[in-house]
Formats: C-alpha cells, sequence, structure tokens
C-alpha cells in the first residue's frame, strides 16, 4: 500500500472496550477513509442453517451453512439494521472496499449510523461449498468479467478492460459455485432475521432473491428492501417458495402477457394480465427500491422498471431511482466498485434507508 494511502487509513475506535479508555484505543483499517469515521461497540460473526449429516466414513458433516459476518455502531441512529446479501460469484466482501483501496458501501452505512450484518451466501465466500450442492463448475475469468460487467461502465477504476490488474483483483474472489437450493437459502435467511430481530435487506444482482424470500419467510421482520439491479424469479422458479392469493394449483404458473414498451431503449414487459392477478399477502405495503444504472446491458438497464411493475402488481410498494436522473451517467453493474460509489450511497441508498421507520 502505498504511503499517501496509510496516512489516509481511518481511525476505528471499539468503543466499549477498556471501559473508560475507549476514546484513547485506536486500531487502523485498510481502507480509504471517504466514508467518514466509524466508530464500533462491536463486532464479530457467527454462522446460520448449520444442518448436520452423519457419514459412515467422516463422521459428522456441515452443509447449507451461512456465514454472517456483524458490525455494530457505537452511536446508532436508526431502528433496523441492515441485512447486505452480495451478488452472482462474489461474497461479503463486494461490500466492504473497491479493488482501488477506496471505501466499500458498507464503510458508507457504518458511517451513517447503521449497524450492519452481511452474509457469504451458502457455496461462497467463508460460506464452504459443498458436494451436495453439485459439481463445481468453471472457475471465472477475467475476460467474463470485462466482457459481461465492467468494460460496459465508463466509471470502473482502472477502465474495466480483462487485463487490468483491478479487474484482476475482483475475479479473484468469485467463487465458480455451484450453491445451495434456494430453498435452503430462505430458510438460513429466516433463521438470521429470527436472531437478529427487524432488519432492511440490501441485494444485489443474484443476490436479489434473497430479498423475495426473506420477504416470503418472514414478512413481520424484514421492513424493507434496497434492490441494486437485483434478479427476480418471482414469479417462476421461485413460486414454489412464495405463497400466493388466490393460491396457485399443483402444477399452475403464473400467467403473463407483455405489454407494449414504454419508450425506446426499454424492454416491453410481461406482467400479469388485469383482473387475474395473483398476489402475495407477505409483500403487501412492502417498501421495495431498485436502483438502475445507465450501463447495465442487456440484463438490466433495460428491464429493471419491469420489475418494479411486477412487484407492484404482488402487492408491494416499489419505485426506482435511475442514476442517470441523479447527474450519475457512467455507472455499470458493479456500481459499488466505481468512482462515484460514495455519491450513490449518499445520494441514493442512505436517504431511503434512512426513511425506513
Amino acid at each position: 500500500m502505498k504511503a499517501s494511502k496509510l496516512v489516509r487509513r481511518r481511525v476505528l475506535s471499539l468503543a466499549g472496550l477498556f471501559a473508560g479508555a475507549a476514546s484513547s484505543f485506536a486500531g487502523s483499517v485498510l481502507a480509504g477513509g471517504e466514508a467518514g469515521p466509524i466508530s464500533l461497540r462491536d463486532q464479530g460473526f457467527f454462522y446460520v442453517g448449520v444442518r448436520t449429516q452423519q457419514s459412515d466414513v467422516q463422521g459428522t458433516t456441515i452443509e447449507g451453512q451461512m456465514y454472517v459476518g456483524f458490525q455494530l455502531v457505537a452511536r446508532k441512529k436508526h431502528p433496523y439494521p441492515l441485512v447486505l446479501v452480495h451478488g452472482g460469484g462474489g461474497q461479503a466482501t463486494d461490500w466492504m472496499g473497491t479493488p482501488d483501496g477506496r471505501d466499500g458501501w458498507l464503510d458508507y452505512f457504518l458511517a451513517a449510523g447503521f449497524d450492519v450484518y452481511f452474509v457469504d451466501r451458502p457455496g461462497y465466500g467463508r460460506s464452504p461449498n459443498n458436494r451436495g450442492y453439485g459439481e463445481l463448475g468453471a472457475s471465472t475469468t477475467t475476460q467474463i468479467i470485462s466482457s459481461l460487467f465492467t468494460a460496459q461502465s465508463r466509471d470502473y477504476p482502472g477502465g474495466g478492460g480483462a487485463d487490468s490488474p483491478l479487474v484482476a483483483q475482483h475475479t479473484a474472489s468469485s467463487e465458480p459455485g455451484p450453491s445451495a437450493s434456494d430453498k435452503m437459502l430462505q430458510e438460513d435467511l429466516a433463521e438470521l432475521l429470527d436472531r437478529i430481530g427487524p432488519a432492511i435487506l440490501v441485494t444485489h444482482s443474484a443476490g436479489g432473491i434473497s430479498g423475495w424470500l426473506a420477504l416470503a419467510a418472514r414478512p413481520k421482520l424484514v421492513k424493507a428492501v434496497l434492490a441494486i439491479e437485483p434478479a427476480m424469479g418471482i414469479t417462476d422458479t421461485l413460486a414454489p417458495l412464495i405463497t400466493f392469493s388466490p393460491a396457485l394449483a399443483p402444477g399452475e404458473q403464473i400467467q403473463t402477457e407483455v405489454r407494449p414498451k414504454e419508450r425506446a431503449g426499454l424492454d416491453a414487459c410481461s406482467l400479469q394480465p388485469e383482473g387475474k392477478v395473483h398476489t402475495v399477502p407477505a409483500y403487501a405495503g412492502k417498501k421495495v427500491h431498485f436502483v438502475v444504472s445507465p450501463l447495465s446491458f442487456p440484463d438490466f438497464t433495460p428491464r429493471v422498471h419491469c420489475s418494479v411493475h411486477t412487484l407492484n402488481q404482488l402487492g408491494a410498494i416499489a419505485t426506482m431511482t435511475r442514476l442517470e436522473d441523479l447527474g450519475l451517467r457512467n455507472n455499470g453493474h458493479f456500481m459499488n466498485e466505481e468512482l462515484s460509489n460514495g455519491a450513490i450511497a449518499k445520494k441514493v441508498f442512505i436517504p431511503f434507508l434512512s426513511s425506513i421507520k
């Protein structure tokens, strides 16, 4: 790390330790300090979903476990903690910093006074993979990461090319999968919420399904969802794990019809026909805020508005922010690592999260 970065390290004071001497105790953390000072009263980790399996050869093994890290601020300013769920082949480190050493969104949430829990979904990061999930997939390449995500951006540090050392830094955290089943993930999320109480879920990309599953399983404990270019699947792949009204008959699928495009550049949406709408009682009145970037093609920029309509049909109160409407015109799907990640946190995330009372 360069000396200039060293002198900008944030001081992290651990409130409550050494009784009366906390103000004089300081430890260094490897972050740029852009989010502002952070003071914690506690931090640590635990696992949920620890399922024991008996093997005549190996003895007792574990599967389905989900790592949960937490950092709790010294001066809590908001009633509900955040639960951060990473996307794709990533892990909780996606929230913790950027490949070029700047603060991650976790830092901005803590600096704003939120208690934060962050997970590695089963099969990723510190939630070890398991043969029971399936065969190991192919390793992620820098070419895949660049072509699908970083090269599209005009805000990715180092330009986002496949030969960039910063893209290599991102790829280094990528788990090839597979991961645990959606049912197992839902059970883990429910256990986590039962343990920590009411919370706001913040999801990104493939982690988006965690928001929909957690809402369905523990509607009283999920106070809102901040969905950053999330995966969906509520009315198809996830439907067996969600209770609809009217209830779906065995083998019945939710029917949709294609609506006209709202404007050029946006996909046509497939939504339930008027008068034949199935809702999700667990979603009723729940605030869900979607965030979409201008350069996340083809999966998100032209179609996230369809996800908003889907949630509203199901009974939620869904809204959306397009970053370009705030003057942020250069972002792609990995906006958590991009040069304007702090501006996104301050302009979009924290105002929405702070509104949940």
